[in-house]
């Protein structure tokens, strides 16, 4: 048979409490019935555990036929979806089975009931990521947050997720890796308009264990029914193509990408698409047991006053050049001492361009008056602390 109508349904099935060998007895049963589609791997809950099966309609209506296999590789119609998964329920020993996320026999379980998903790791990691910028990201919430500078930019691992939307542009594009259980998503945020809290993204999804239900034979209608399915599971659109344009500056390149995008997604694929993106392929491997680097840092949050002053930390030992003048708390006193002095000095001859020069109008008295005062207060603040440390470490010598 053949049919342009074509569609899928996500099957997932919910086992209460520990079931090690619950993809395995949900495979089976949809082989049993020679089931066109995929199933993933078993995904562990606090009180329950799920698999998620997509499986391949004859057209898009409610009580959908669901397309069989032949031995020989042809398709053929099956049952409806509401008779077989009633059957699925009772041979699986499933306690639910949800079709497109609702419950077939009742109300839907809520996670009070399942229990919540497992730990989430993460990286993330752009040549222009700052950890500053990570640490702001994590709010006021306890985390350490681990980096390390590669060749190709900053990575950073938190132990709990950071607010990737509080990233500001400047850090931008970056990608962010996340792992539960044997899923792992990468995520290329672009540079985002100015003014919005989302921006563009691209995104890549690979489950470690997620398999065919049944291998057709190659070439067979059936095959060609399966890769067109799972073109359909990736949902590439215009936008996408357009999100890569914009990535992506060498069209080679760019088709490449598009084209790991519409195939099946496995460790190499996943790990080339970050390539060709501008991305280290090595910060995929920490996912999945790649040893972090020994000249790591962890920073530390917790609290506005730690998080805080973690960010001013982090602030400094990213500035360059006049930058650095702001942050010098850490300096010699000899070094703060001409610094302050220099501060001063310089204040002087700004005070009395303000003054005289016409060039500066436009600017109000009270805002020069106020800007000449925190110049001069920094100057000062930091000359004293200069003769205090010297003072100091000459009485403790």
């Amino acid at each position: 048979m053949d049919s342009s109508e074509f569609n899928y349904l996500n099957l997932e099935f919910i086992f209460m409490g520990d079931k090690p060998d619950a993809a395995e007895v949900v495979r089976t049963a949809l082989a049993d019935r020679r089931l066109l589609g995929f199933i993933g791997g078993a995904v562990e809950r606090e009180r329950s555990t799920e698999v998620l099966a997509e499986v391949a309609t004859v057209s898009e209506a409610r009580d959908a036929v669901l397309y069989r296999i032949d031995a020989k590789g042809k398709l053929r119609e099956g049952s409806r979806v509401t008779k077989l998964v009633h059957e699925l329920k009772n041979s699986t020993g499933a306690n639910y089975v949800l079709v497109d996320g609702d419950e077939i026999d009742g109300p839907t379980p809520d996670d009070d009931i399942l229990g919540d998903l497992g730990a989430t790791n993460e990286l993330l990691h752009g040549a222009t990521l700052k950890a500053s910028e990570l640490v702001l990201a994590a709010g006021f919430d306890d985390n350490q947050i681990t980096v390390w500078d590669t060749e190709s930019g900053l990575m950073a691992m938190p132990t709990q997720p950071v607010f990737s939307p509080g990233i500001s542009r400047s850090n931008r594009p970056f990608l962010s890796l996340t792992r539960t259980g044997n899923v792992i998503m990468a995520t290329v945020e672009a540079k985002r308009p100015r003014g919005d809290l989302f921006g563009p993204a691209l995104s890549m999804v690979l489950d470690l264990e997620r398999q065919p239900i049944l291998e057709p034979e190659a070439d067979s209608p059936a095959a060609s029914r399966l890769k067109e399915l799972d073109g359909l599971l990736l949902g590439i659109g215009e936008e996408t193509v357009e999100l890569l344009d914009a990535l992506i500056s060498d069209p080679k390149a760019r088709e490449e990408a598009l084209a790991l995008m519409q195939g099946p997604v496995d460790l190499a694929s996943m790990k080339r698409f970050v390539a060709l993106l501008g991305f280290d392929a090595r910060s995929v491997d920490y996912l999945t047991g790649r040893p972090i680097p020994e000249d790591r840092r962890v920073i530390s949050t917790g609290g506005p006053f730690r998080s805080l002053r973690a960010a001013l930390n982090e602030q400094e030992r990213e500035a360059t050049g006049l930058k650095r003048v702001l942050f010098r708390a850490g300096w010699n006193p000899q070094a703060l001492i001409g610094s302050g002095a220099l501060v001063l000095a310089s204040g002087i001859g700004v005070h009395a361009l303000l003054a005289k020069s016409r060039k500066f109008a436009w600017l109000p008295k009270p805002a020069r008056q106020l800007l000449m005062f925190a110049w001069y207060a920094d100057g000062a603040f930091y000359l004293g602390k200069g003769i205090i440390d010297a003072a100091r470490a000459k009485r403790d010598f």
